[in-house]
């Protein structure tokens, strides 16, 4: 069942390839009349002011996105990305490339960026590679911008286990053009999006909106090799706007291409040394899960639940621990602390970390 109208559909194309109408403005005219077909009809009046879009343009633009086999999604859609509808600079309509069921999938999965340095360093290429296919042999998408570098290895690297790239130009536009093969590969095995109209080259001021989708399509942000001026870091700024988690591969000191991500780490992003790190922050009881059904061995302390659930909160400080050294300390088996941890932390009084640890909630 379709939500917007045909007719709708068209005028919210028409806004939105309207110069003078950023995507603030226009959730603001619909917000305020309701429906593009009503915006437009009241911009009339405004003519002088706001410069809008011909209807002969977005035509040829319909006509063009049919015979290119892409799609439009419009943010009221089904297949609209669900991380992405949270964020308050939604782009109201997305052109994508790719197969809708492959689309439909991907967003019933979890989301992961990784996005770094143009010039990335062999190490850093390889520790990229080694992320991307960890999470995507753990049912995680890699989202990035096929840029050269870190993008490039982050879209190669999980082509097999589900890709989404997003271009800084139309869909149809291929940048860097050495990254023709590596499109045709997303194409048909990933998805491509993209935010501006058919023909658009790449242009220095729609990077950064090309980041913010990204950001937003994701859960969190994975940065490799980022200089102090890098436009990663407008990836984790938007990702920081919208609540999401942000991963940063440390650096040394004294090179220039992980100056931002170790400021990152400084003001407090997740250190990120392998996947599991991010696994671990992603998945928090996925390991320990896994080693319940290895672990057979018989309870040795046999205390009753509520005597080991106020045991554990006379053990933890706003200090995290490891689960291991709660286990150890209580002397009774994982198996036990488990469900009472959880039931803790449904209860709003522990917080689960990354690496396994726990601690009381401030406050």
């Amino acid at each position: 069942m379709e939500i917007l109208s045909k007719e709708e559909k068209f005028a919210r194309l028409k806004l939105t390839r309207s110069e003078s109408i950023g995507v603030r403005l226009f959730w603001r005219l619909i917000k305020k009349y309701s429906s593009a077909v009503e915006s437009l009809e009241i911009l009339k009046d405004h003519s002088r002011k706001y410069k809008i879009c011909e209807d002969s343009v977005v035509e040829k633009e319909i006509e063009n996105t049919k015979k290119l086999g892409a799609e439009f999604v419009f943010f009221e859609d089904e297949l609209y990305p669900p991380l992405l509808r949270e964020v308050v600079d939604a782009p109201p309509v997305l052109t994508f490339l790719g197969r809708r069921e492959k689309l439909a999938e991907f967003n019933k999965r979890n989301l992961i960026s990784i996005v770094g340095a143009r010039n990335s360093s062999i190490m850093a290429n390889k520790l990229c590679r080694q992320i991307a296919e960890d999470l995507g042999r753990n049912d995680v998408v890699i989202v990035s911008g096929m840029a050269r570098g870190i993008d490039s290895e982050a879209h190669k690297a999980s082509i097999a286990t589900g890709t989404i790239s997003v271009l800084a130009s139309g869909v149809d536009v291929i940048y860097p053009p050495e990254n023709k093969k590596l499109y045709e590969s997303i194409k048909e095995n990933g998805i491509i999006f993209a935010e501006m109209p058919l023909g658009t080259a790449p242009q220095g001021h729609l990077f950064p909106k090309r980041n913010r989708i990204i950001a937003g399509l994701s859960s969190g942000t994975v940065i490799i090799e980022a200089a102090k001026q890098s436009g990663s870091l407008i990836t984790a700024k938007c990702a920081l706007e919208y609540d999401r988690d942000i991963f940063v591969v440390p650096g040394f000191p004294l090179d220039v291409k992980s100056e931002g991500g170790n400021n990152l780490l400084k003001q407090g992003a997740i250190l990120t040394l392998s996947s599991q790190d991010i696994l671990d922050y992603i998945f928090p009881y996925k390991a320990i899960q896994e080693e319940l059904l290895l672990d057979n061995t018989s309870v040795s302390f046999e205390s009753e639940p509520e005597e080991i659930h106020e045991k554990i909160l006379n053990l933890l400080s706003f200090t995290p621990i490891t689960i291991d050294e709660l286990v150890s300390t209580l002397g009774v088996s994982l198996q036990k602390v488990l469900p009472i941890l959880m039931e803790l932390e449904i209860e709003n009084k522990i917080v689960r970390l990354s690496g396994q640890r726990v601690s009381l909630i401030n406050g």
